[in-house]
């Protein structure tokens, strides 16, 4: 009974064994592995048989007048006299698939090598050895051992084997009948991509809604997140590009070296020319440029500070985006909203980064400067001016500041309380209008307004004579301000389409302007919302050659 018990196991070891190699590879007579040079090295016979060198050796050649060499399978005779059997040719087809065999075992043991190290998964036959295989038929993960011993029977040797790196995603269960693949997703909007299977799928409740395949689904979202990635990406080569122009190209170190003292070099050039009389504008005129410079600075140091956050945000969002495209369908939808949600919020950044002007995104380290004809010093290529309009109520301020906007009013403005600023940028000046109320109890108050003005506009209801007097006296207290003795006065006759109007020469005689503005630069001119709408741009030209002077822009070019 014990022999018997001791056959059985005997058999079932031997059964455990790895079956014999195929034999097409080794020699039939020695039964051999065939190699690719040495004794083994195969040869080919005249009747087509191929045996290796060794076996040929030991095969006894017939003596005659010439000396054969008998085929060992069919008893075919072979002249081997000349060269003895090293005159047979080698089996090259052979040898060539035995390179083959070489190289694709190469092959594999690499990548069972990098499995093994990049492996956490222990084998399902034994747990003290470490997987590298996955048997898609068994679902099982497997070592190498195990994978020759007991994986390598007539039956389970033709299972397919994949290296663990590739083994198939695990497909999720439907919710419902968890006993069914979930192979389809409701992408119907408030579902946030439930997962079903075909049951579900014709019989649940979202038999009627708009339905996908799960790998469909999770295919489109990974696209959605390599496209972004792939603007995530253009869109931080743009902010580093950005931040090497400001860090790299030596703007902010132009701007606190040669930039800031030339520009100084040149105010003191163009004030030297004026001498003595123009020490406290130079003066005034170095500190702008200062101040400038500074706020610039800031400006730039801050936008370099911001993009390098940025885009450190961007590339841990592009980190997650790469994690999550390697995860498992399911874990994907789950996910999507999320993903969506991070898009549409870098989308955002991304529009309000195209949307910065050129100031922005191609710094310059020159500081254009413009002096105007009294002297004062601009940063820029437009002169920024402060003008005043004043007059009496009703005269049409608030309608000459609308006019010169460019708007059409479809009825009457309503009187001004306190005051009205618009920004209006004509030719090379940037016009800051300041319309303040002409009523009794704001007149006090126009003082206030006085500081750094460079013109004046006086509004005049030419059609309203009994008001000339109280006009002229308003008019001859602003001349005498102080504040503006170095202002520019231009005097609007408005309403020049009413009948019985007094003219521009006309007012000019009754208000004794030859007299009140002797000594001032001052212009009068006609205009009516009605008839004459071409007198407002006539009136800012006059200004525009005064205060302008275009043939004074300086800048200084980029050094590259």
């Amino acid at each position: 009974m014990t022999e018997d018990v001791n056959r059985v196991n005997k058999c079932y070891k031997e059964s455990l064994k790895p079956t014999a190699k195929t034999n097409v590879l080794e020699c039939r007579v020695c039964e051999e592995v065939f190699t690719v040079d040495g004794m083994k090295v195969p040869r080919l016979l005249h009747c087509g048989h191929t045996v290796c060198h060794s076996c040929l050796l030991h095969l006894r050649p017939c003596m005659n007048d010439q000396q054969f060499l008998l085929c060992p399978f069919d008893r075919q005779p072979m002249d081997i006299s000349q060269n003895n059997i090293y005159g047979l040719k080698k089996n090259f087809a052979l040898i060539e698939l035995l390179e083959r065999l070489e190289e694709s075992n190469c092959e594999k043991t690499l990548v069972l090598e990098r499995e093994r190290l990049q492996s956490n998964q222990s084998c399902d036959e034994d747990e003290a050895h470490t997987a590298v295989l996955y048997c898609t038929i068994c679902a099982i993960h497997l070592c190498e051992n195990c994978d020759n011993t007991i994986h390598s029977s007539k039956t389970l040797s033709k299972h397919k084997r994949v290296p663990l790196s590739e083994k198939p995603k695990d497909k999720p269960k439907c919710p419902v009948h968890t006993t069914h693949v979930a192979e389809f997703t409701c992408s119907q909007e408030g579902c946030h991509n439930s997962l079903m299977c075909y049951l579900c799928k014709d019989y649940g409740r979202h038999s009627t809604h708009k339905l996908a395949l799960v790998e469909v689904e999770a295919e489109n979202i990974r696209k959605s997140i390599i496209t972004a990635l792939q603007k995530m990406t253009q869109f931080m080569e743009s902010m580093r590009d950005t931040a090497n122009r400001i860090g790299m190209y030596t703007v902010i170190q132009d701007l606190e070296g040669w930039a800031i003292e030339d520009a100084r070099q040149r105010v003191r050039q163009h004030f030297e020319e004026l001498r003595v009389l123009l020490a406290e504008q130079e003066k005034a005129a170095i500190s702008c440029i200062e101040a400038e410079t500074r706020g610039r600075l800031r400006a730039l140091r801050q936008q370099q500070e911001d993009l390098t956050t940025t885009r450190s945000q961007v590339a841990d969002v592009c980190i997650q985006c790469e994690s999550i495209l390697d995860s498992e369908d399911w874990k994907l939808l789950n996910s999507a909203t999320k993903v969506k949600e991070v898009l549409t919020t870098l989308e955002q950044q991304q529009q309000h980064y195209a949307q910065l002007g050129p100031d922005f995104l191609t710094p310059e380290s020159s500081i254009p400067i413009i002096f105007s004809r009294d002297n004062r010093v601009h940063i820029g290529t437009k002169i920024d001016m402060r003008v005043v309009i004043l007059g009496l109520d009703g005269a049409g301020k608030t309608s000459i500041l609308t006019a010169m906007r460019g708007i059409t009013l479809t009825s009457p403005p309503i009187p001004t309380i306190g005051f009205n600023v618009e920004s209006l940028e004509y030719k090379n000046l940037v016009f800051t209008l300041w319309d303040v109320g002409g009523q009794q109890k704001f007149r006090p108050l126009w003082k206030h307004y006085y500081h750094n003005t460079q013109a004046v506009i006086f509004v005049v209801d030419a059609s309203n004579r009994s008001r000339f007097e109280e006009a002229q006296n308003e008019l001859s207290k602003i001349i005498n301000e102080r504040k503006l003795k170095d202002a520019l006065f231009l005097i609007y006759a408005n309403k020049q389409d009413v009948p019985g109007c007094a003219s521009v020469e006309e007012l000019t005689d009754i208000l004794c302007l030859q007299k009140l503005c002797c000594g001032r630069a001052w212009h009068i001119q006609g205009s009516s919302l009605v008839a004459n709408a071409g007198g407002f741009t006539q009136g800012l030209d006059w200004l525009t050659q005064r205060l302008g002077t275009p043939e004074t822009l300086y800048t200084i070019p980029t050094v590259s």
